[in-house]
């Protein structure tokens, strides 16, 4: 085999197994070599270099002011003086010229052309076609045995190594009778069905697999005093192992991201409640989570940093337990698994278990390694059996968004539970075990009912005369327009202009005879933007919004002296039948005219 002049096997006459000038052993691509070495990647946009360091196993962007051999060996180690020695025809020697290196770097890189940096790949699993690429931080490798290039073509990806994925191929499968060990400890805890704790495993499942899936649930525990759930999120961790990180609270957007620049991993969050946290926080991490749910083409984040960009990874699963959750939006609600976990069960609080017992987590870290090598064992019933789960759940009549959420799940525990992919009978049955044969029946609030019912459900101080004294209520629109619609042609309309100051004003129609309202669609309007403060239309999405009810439309109206673009639509049904819920004042009350 011929070597170039820099000591790097020449790809071009390699039978087969070579990539970029990386020698590859049988299916083994290494990332990190004891004697060092580099392996040109290509360029940035902005034109640094980048390159591969067989030293670290990590890639490095070189400016033009790193192009000097000192940073070359910190680098690439000291075998890069080797590559820079010259004969001297007057010495009768090798000597150093420090340009050599640098010049063969900038030309390699440049015949390689532009590479994006959305699209490098740490530690971690990931999809190739059909078959799976595992990098293991100091290696790569493919369960079929064809060898992995360090540069992909289309797309063209780009692995680098980094932190161990705490096993690798020469790391035993764990045995049958562990497997049901493991299952054992999960039904142990208080859920409401087998099927949750089912449910729990197989996310477990779909969160070591990760990038390789194209859909990753949330698992979501919301979990009584005494449950076990800091226990619970321990064990998680530990069968991860360095696939997980765990923290206690609501973290910033920006903490996990920072957490995962080198690698992705699974995230575990523990103790995450809905009182004393930050608002902002929270819909960060919601959108983060969000984002984790599918498999895009670009699946990094990238941020400037003293101004450098840098590229983090987003997690590859999602895990939250606490005891008072923080409600999800209708967007996270559906990426979601949300389960509730009861105090433990008697029969188990006195029962030893060295699965659950922290001095003993190495012992617990070890049969997690020996679990995931398994799984990548099993990955072909992992692929095959998504598959069918999800034509089965399709056929039982369940949700597009259904399925991507459950059916990793359900691929998962048979992947965990079992070497061959079960018949559909057989499916079928784990499915009702899991509770999922039964397609629930979910009415989905329109954003035009929510928006229109958080204004009807604002709260004002509404003043009024009573036995010639001025009073003071607290009331909330919709208590203020039953009123006005049910209440005294007197207060009328000085509740009215109370409304009109918030840009809501009620409207009593001749030809034909009936209430219509009118709310302010400019978000210029000042009781309008203060009315959405906090909400998710606080920016002027209300106008876009309410204009989807049925019978509504845009045009102009009077409100507070003054003319507005509004949307017109019919008085809310709550406030026209005026139900024996809603308190009408006293004070306020006659019997109902035809005004």
């Amino acid at each position: 085999m011929k070597s170039n002049q820099f000591g790097q096997a020449d790809h071009n006459n390699n039978g087969g197994k070579l990539t970029q000038g990386v020698a590859v052993t049988e299916s083994v691509t290494q990332l990190v070599k004891p004697e060092g070495g580099w392996v040109p990647i290509g360029h940035t946009e902005d034109g640094s270099y980048v390159v591969h360091s067989q030293k670290t196993g990590m890639l490095v962007i070189l400016r033009a002011r790193d192009l000097n051999l000192a940073k070359l060996k910190v680098w690439f180690g000291q075998d890069v003086r080797q590559q820079s020695m010259v004969y001297d025809h007057d010495l009768k020697t090798y000597v150093e010229e420090e340009g050599s290196a640098a010049d063969a770097i900038a030309q390699a890189c440049d015949a390689l052309g532009p590479i994006d940096l959305n699209q490098v790949r740490g530690p971690g699993l990931y999809c190739d076609g059909q078959e799976l690429v595992m990098n293991f931080g100091h290696q790569l490798t493919r369960t079929d045995g064809a060898p992995v290039p360090l540069v992909g073509k289309k797309p063209k990806v780009v692995y680098q190594g980094g932190p161990s994925l705490g096993f690798d191929l020469d790391t035993p499968c764990a045995s049958d009778e562990e497997v049901r060990r493991v299952v054992q400890v999960l039904s142990t805890f208080g859920f409401e069905s087998e099927g949750d704790s089912m449910k729990v495993l197989g996310w477990f499942v779909s969160a070591f697999f990760g990038s390789a899936l194209p859909h990753r649930p949330v698992l979501a525990l919301s979990a009584e005093r005494s449950s076990g759930k800091t226990t619970l999120m321990e064990l998680l961790s530990n069968l991860l192992g360095p696939q997980a990180t765990r923290r206690d609270g609501i973290p910033t957007a920006a903490q996990v991201l920072h957490a995962m620049e080198k690698s992705s991993a699974t995230l575990l969050l523990d103790e995450v409640e809905a009182r004393g946290g930050r608002k902002t926080a929270v819909d960060g991490l919601f959108e983060l989570v969000r984002s984790q749910f599918t498999q895009s083409g670009s699946p990094r984040h990238y941020r400037a940093s003293g101004g450098k960009l840098r590229h983090f990874n987003t997690p590859t699963g999602v895990a939250i337990a606490g005891i008072s959750l923080p409600s999800f939006n209708g967007a996270t609600e559906t990426r979601v698994v949300q389960l509730n976990l009861a105090a433990l069960p008697e029969s188990s609080r006195h029962v030893y278990e060295p699965l659950l017992d922290p001095s003993r987590h190495i012992e617990t870290v070890q049969l997690g390694a020996r679990l995931r090598r398994l799984l990548v064992a099993r990955w072909a019933l992992m692929r095959d059996t998504l598959s069918a789960a999800r034509a089965l759940l399709l056929g039982l009549g369940h949700e597009p968004r259904f399925l991507d959420k459950y059916a990793p799940i359900v691929a998962g525990y048979v992947a965990l539970t079992r070497d061959q992919i079960p018949t559909p009978e057989e499916l079928r049955s784990l499915i009702a075990r899991m509770n999922l044969e039964k397609p629930e029946e979910v009415k989905v609030e329109r954003d035009a009912d929510r928006c229109l019912r958080r204004v009807l459900g604002r709260k004002l101080v509404v003043f009024h005369m009573a036995h010639g004294v001025k009073e003071k209520k607290y009331l909330t629109i919709q208590e203020t327009l039953t009123q006005i619609v049910h209440g005294s042609p007197a207060h009328r309309e000085s509740l009215t202009r109370q409304l009109e100051a918030l840009g809501v004003r009620p409207m009593w129609l001749k030809d034909p005879a009936r209430w219509k309202l009118a709310i302010a669609s400019s978000e210029q309007h000042d009781g309008m933007r203060q009315l959405m403060m906090g909400t998710d239309w606080a920016l002027g999405g209300w106008k876009d919004v309410l204009a989807r009810l049925p019978g509504a439309e845009s045009g102009h109206q009077r409100i507070g002296g003054m003319t507005h673009r509004v949307v017109m639509m019919d008085m809310p049904r709550e406030v026209l039948e005026c139900s024996c819920r809603t308190k009408i004042d006293p004070l306020l009350k006659v019997m109902p005219t035809q005004n």
